[in-house]
């Protein structure tokens, strides 16, 4: 009987072992079906949110276009950035329906932007992709799943992409070179520009440029706002004379130029008409056209000031024009001389700073020719600083006020955009000057800026100083985390002071790089504008380059780019970067 009852539990063993394995194969085989599924599922599911992705990114960048409906441009946009894209080997797209448009609202928990949707204040899209290009719904079929009842599931993706506010630092050079392109240096240039010298003599005493000041065409150089203005007169110089036209004019034969020269005669018939017209003697006018008496830089000094009327000399010759004081020889003495009065503009220098710039400064055509031209170009190149002449801010010197437009333009388009961008102001000279902090007030920015001149408060040039003011703004604590940082930085490139202030062209421009790099290093994107007569643009095209960001270029004469210049802020002004928010 033993034996049969062990054959009998072995049956017993057997026919559960192959009751187990049947009810285990079919859960494994259901698992397997699962995994199989859930895999297609999720694989499905990768590529939707991939298109998706792209599509709100694309869309979102089409909402600060400047040309055209950004809405349908949004649109179109992710369609197209969409079928680019398959889910289960299949094209999608996307249409009007699976987009939502709204608005970036950030969220000072979480320190992110959320989106929420509606009208109005448009720069948040979100797009759904569910749909193939044939429209039909993303749909994945079990291939297993079935046995357990589920024969396949629909399938959809959703982002929401934003247009990032921006903390932007807008850096000025405020070196002198930003006045070269009006000054007499630079007025038989041949890169097609001109001096637009006449027009900041007019606007000495107003009125202020319009916004945009409009330049003359290099075809006439004097049709400007300003070309009805008679400009102000000082002394004899009551005539501008010929125009600065680089093809046709000659310093030497301009008669809003005399030329009086330590120790030569005077010939200028102009000038013997209006010693005459004043009351000056035969005598008197043969002493003050004698250049014989010039023994000291004083007695010409004098003697010139006096033939240019800003000065009235008493000479105690018999009959003389202003009696009184004078010894009666031709000598044209300090004790013997009454300045007239200088402009109010004048803080820290006379009427003999100008007489002694254009004798010891000057040279080549117009060493020793007096007139508004040079006179105009004295306060430009020798007394350039707001504590010397404290109205160059308000006339039209190249290319500074080419760039305040510039810079008022972006703020424009910035506003227009309500773009939730901050924007502070630093500038540069020989150092770098701290003018604005990050605000969301940006009007101040192109009201502040309109507000310097060129050498405002020195004259050399220091990039490196300059980026370091944007560097320590944008890591400040006004700065906004959630926010892109980014540098807009315009000059002409040719730095010339180190980190210390010292005058070092190489160790400049390697001070420049250095902070370049250190601003890029923190995320930071960097734009250059290259602008002004003989910019150095490899170096702005480097410092770009290090900064992620873009140089851009503006050339030619005043008229071509300043509108260049217009062009270049528009697109800076609309130039936001996008990011995903969901």
């Amino acid at each position: 009987m033993q034996p049969v009852r062990r054959k009998l539990r072995r049956h017993q063993r057997r026919a559960a072992v192959v009751a187990h394995v049947a009810v285990c194969s079919t859960v494994i085989l259901g698992m397997g079906a699962l995994v199989l599924d859930i895999g297609a599922v999720y694989m499905t599911q990768s590529e939707l949110q991939v298109a998706a992705d792209a599509a709100a990114l694309a869309a979102a960048a089409e909402l600060a276009a400047s040309h055209g409906d950004p809405f349908q441009l949004a649109v179109a946009a992710a369609d197209e950035y969409a079928r680019l894209n398959r889910a289960r080997g299949q094209p999608l797209s996307v249409a009007a329906g699976d987009i939502e448009f709204g608005r970036a609202v950030f969220n000072a928990a979480t320190g992110k932007f959320d989106f929420e949707p509606g009208s109005g204040h448009v720069d948040a899209v979100r797009v759904t992709v569910h749909r193939t290009a044939a429209n039909n719904e993303v749909e994945v079929p079990f291939l297993f799943a079935p046995v357990l009842g589920q024969s396949g599931t629909q399938l959809q993706a959703r982002a929401a992409a934003v247009l990032i506010p921006r903390d932007i630092s807008v850096v000025i050079d405020l070196s002198n070179s930003m006045s070269y392109d009006s000054q007499l240096r630079n007025w038989n240039r041949t890169d097609g520009g001109y001096s637009n010298l006449r027009d900041i003599w007019c606007a000495l005493d107003g009125p202020v440029p319009d916004k945009p000041y409009i330049p003359a065409s290099a075809s006439n150089v004097d049709e400007t706002e300003y070309q009805y203005d008679t400009g102000p007169t000082y002394g004899h110089m009551t005539q501008w004379g010929d125009p600065l036209d680089p093809a046709s004019y000659n310093p030497s034969t301009d008669p809003g130029l005399w030329y009086i020269r330590k120790g030569y005669n005077t010939s200028v018939p102009a000038i013997t008409a209006k010693l005459t017209a004043v009351g000056y003697t035969s005598a008197e006018r043969s002493a003050l056209l004698s250049g014989s008496k010039d023994s000291t830089t004083s007695h010409w000094r004098n003697r010139c000031g006096v033939l240019l009327g800003l000065a009235q000399w008493s000479s105690g010759k018999s009959g003389g024009a202003f009696p009184g004081g004078g010894d009666g020889d031709d000598y044209v003495e300090d004790s013997e001389v009454t300045w007239i009065a200088k402009p109010e503009y004048a803080v820290s220098w006379n009427w003999k700073s100008y007489i002694d710039a254009v004798q010891s400064h000057y040279s080549g055509s117009f060493k020793y020719r007096y007139g508004l031209k040079t006179f105009v170009d004295f306060l430009l190149q020798n007394v350039p600083r707001y504590h010397e002449t404290n109205v160059k801010w308000a006339t039209p010197e190249q290319p500074t006020r080419a760039i305040k437009d510039a810079v008022w333009t972006m703020i424009n388009v910035i506003e227009e955009l309500q773009s939730l961008d901050h924007v502070a102001l630093e500038t540069f000279d020989s150092w770098g000057h701290h003018e604005l902090d990050l605000t969301e007030n940006i009007r101040q920015v192109s009201d502040t800026l309109y507000g310097r001149q060129a050498g405002h408060y020195d004259v050399y040039t220091n990039i490196g100083d300059g980026l370091k003011r944007a560097y320590f703004e944008l890591t400040s604590e006004r700065a906004r985390s959630a926010a892109a940082k980014v540098i807009v930085l315009m000059s002409d490139g040719v730095p010339n002071r180190d980190e210390g202030g010292e005058y070092n062209i190489a160790a400049a421009r390697e001070y420049a790089l250095r902070m370049a790099r250190q601003a890029a290093d923190a995320g930071m994107r960097i734009y250059t504008v290259s602008v002004g007569f003989e910019s150095d643009r490899p170096l702005m095209q480097e410092i770009a380059a290090l900064g992620h960001g873009q140089e851009f270029y503006a050339a030619g004469n005043p008229e071509e780019y300043s509108e260049q210049l217009e062009l270049i802020f528009r697109t800076l002004g609309g130039k936001r970067p996008v990011a995903l928010i969901e």
